[in-house]
């Protein structure tokens, strides 16, 4: 049993937690001070006394907790909005979070519903109803939310939480509902955890784990169908349920790429274009995806390429693995650690080759598809796996369906190698299978890929022809001449 009132202290111990919030928010120091002070002196005594039909001592029993309390309180500090939207108040513990917000800005209204309760029910927590009385939450009765936001369209919401039924038949259309009516506001919504597009470790935060068992939590399913993933960022923050964000994208995102480094040799000695030594191809990386989104990690390297990555200006985590496992593990659990889950990134291994617009075409697939997506058109594609090609080719080829993006035609592939990129939400959701495949010195590219798109339905697009290849010379990407790419 998790007790709402210890979990102050450990959420500020949370080394992951303090991360969400400084990739989120920078320095929030102040703000955090702030919220501290209302949870102490007043704030998480109302909840646990009057909230929740005497459940509120417990994580999880339905009240926001002190993390996802906070994030609510920092998000309109920081916006500053004049109307938020809430819908299901309940007894009106997130609603009170906000409406402290708004007052500490010195405007601003807090609109809420709530089909199942209003202004006068005797479960609402004391500072609700003063924030009623003067005047800085509007409350609109018991009335279902899919009919009273129709009438509201003369009000620019700038943010909405969403926090009432968690069923499919009211999760889905009031998702629906928020994107027409408001799409260029700022969504917010309880129990993002509650869902298998959630990773394990979102899941290992929930306080009340039977909740995943015998309630159905649409939340997240619902917006993240209502609000296309080309338009906007889905991520979320942990907490005793979770907090899920939903933000219209304003700027295009960059490629975080995590270039694996080494002097070591993995596997056998293979031979390879004449133009792909460690500098060349590093150097092919910074001209396409800008040194300044290049993180390397280095494994094990010689004072040569210590010195040259110095003078370059690079970015460099120092390893030492001394096998390529170990370098995409770190490379993959850096990536995680410091960008939010709606983020682009590369792992990118220090033989591989890029033509222009490499960096667009990544983000053309990725914005408009949640898979693993890769540059190298892999010929072992063509090669029936009797003659060495791959197992699942036959007759010069595999079964597959083509896509078109803006500027590329793709193909859903069965694999590819360990050079890929995806939304750092994909890795945080397939974790578990990304480490065991990289458990020996070498990474098992074939048996991890085949096993996410076969078993797990994950696509793995691959473009077609390549804009990129891995530099062994007997498998290059077809129908380009690689041995002329200069840096």
């Amino acid at each position: 049993m998790i007790l709402l009132k210890d979990l102050k202290e450990k959420y500020k111990a949370d080394e992951v937690i303090a991360n969400q919030l400084k990739i989120e928010f920078g320095d929030y120091t102040s703000f955090e001070k702030e919220f501290d002070s209302i949870w102490d002196n007043w704030l998480m005594e109302e909840i646990i006394t009057k909230s929740s039909n005497g459940q509120g001592h417990l994580a999880g029993a339905g009240p926001v907790d002190y993390n996802e309390g906070k994030i609510l309180y920092m998000k309109i500090r920081e916006l500053k909005p004049k109307n938020v939207l809430e819908i299901g108040h309940a007894a009106g513990c997130s609603s009170v979070v906000m409406a402290t917000a708004l007052e500490k800005n010195g405007f601003g209204k807090l609109h809420t519903c709530d089909k199942f309760s209003n202004a006068t029910d005797p479960n609402l927590i004391p500072s609700f109803v003063a924030a009623i009385e003067v005047g800085t939450i509007l409350e609109y009765g018991d009335v279902d939310a899919l009919d009273l936001i129709p009438t509201l369209s003369d009000i620019d919401f700038e943010i909405v939480f969403t926090d009432a039924s968690h069923e499919e038949d009211f999760c889905f259309p009031i998702a629906k509902l928020l994107y027409d009516q408001y799409p260029n506001a700022l969504h917010l919504y309880h129990e993002w955890s509650f869902s298998d597009l959630s990773c394990k470790e979102a899941q290992s935060y929930i306080a009340i784990p039977n909740n995943l068992k015998h309630q159905q939590m649409a939340e997240r399913e619902g917006f993240e169908k209502a609000f296309p993933i080309s338009k906007y960022d889905h991520y979320g923050f942990y907490g005793s349920c979770g907090l899920g964000i939903v933000k219209k994208k304003t700027t295009e995102k960059t490629i975080k790429v995590y270039y694996r480094l080494s002097n070591q040799q993995a596997g056998m000695h293979k031979n390879k274009l004449a133009n792909a030594t460690k500098f060349h191809c590093l150097s092919n990386c910074i001209k396409e995806f800008g040194k300044e989104n290049i993180t390397v990690i280095g494994d094990c390297l010689n004072y040569e390429h210590l010195e040259w990555l110095r003078e370059e200006g690079l970015r460099l985590i120092e390893v030492q693995h001394q096998n390529g496992s170990g370098t995409f593990r770190s490379a993959m659990e850096l990536a995680i650690k410091e960008n939010k889950e709606s983020d682009f990134v590369y792992l990118l291994e220090d033989d591989f080759l890029h033509l222009k617009d490499s960096a667009d075409l990544i983000k053309e697939c990725l914005n408009e598809y949640d898979c693993y997506a890769t540059l190298y058109d892999h010929p072992d594609k063509y090669i029936d796996r009797e003659d060495g090609g791959n197992p699942q080719v036959q007759e010069g080829g595999e079964v597959t369906r083509v896509i078109l993006t803006a500027n590329k035609h793709w193909k859903i592939t069965n694999s590819t190698v360990m050079s890929f990129a995806s939304r750092v939400s994909r890795l945080k959701h397939d974790i578990e299978h990304l480490k065991k495949h990289s458990e020996n010195r070498i990474t098992d590219s074939y048996s991890l890929f085949t096993e996410l798109s076969s078993d797990k339905g994950i696509p793995v697009l691959s473009c077609i022809p390549g804009n990129s290849t891995h530099c062994e010379s007997a498998w290059l990407s077809p129908l380009t001449e690689w041995e002329k790419i200069n840096d």
